[in-house]
């Protein structure tokens, strides 16, 4: 899985550990944000117009030339680099078609 290489260090080479190997180093670094209403039971409130923003960013010194949003991706993406099953809590039909987007809303 690429996601759990190795990253590179300040003074360019490449790191797979830190802290005398007791840290791993990954070579990239995600996230995935489901954008819900206020409210309770989460679960409840994910319907398939809810927005999905996910980012898989390099870990490198320079992975700051590019705006956050230019990092997004699609949850399935992730999913493919990591070998998780990110919204496995949601009916099949509606993780489908969720995973599948790549967000393009505003970013500020």
């Amino acid at each position: 899985m690429r996601v759990f290489q190795r990253g590179s260090g300040s003074d360019g080479g490449l790191t797979t550990n830190i802290a005398g190997g007791n840290i791993a180093v990954p070579a990239r670094y995600w996230k995935v944000l489901l954008v819900l209403p206020f409210g309770e039971d989460d679960l409840t409130r994910i319907s398939s117009a809810t927005r999905v923003i996910a980012v898989d960013m390099p870990n490198t010194q320079s992975a700051n030339a590019l705006e956050w949003y230019d990092y997004r991706t699609s949850v399935d993406a992730i999913e493919d680099s990591t070998g998780l099953d990110v919204l496995n809590a949601l009916g099949s039909e509606l993780q489908g078609l969720l995973e599948v987007g790549v967000d393009a809303g505003p970013v500020n």
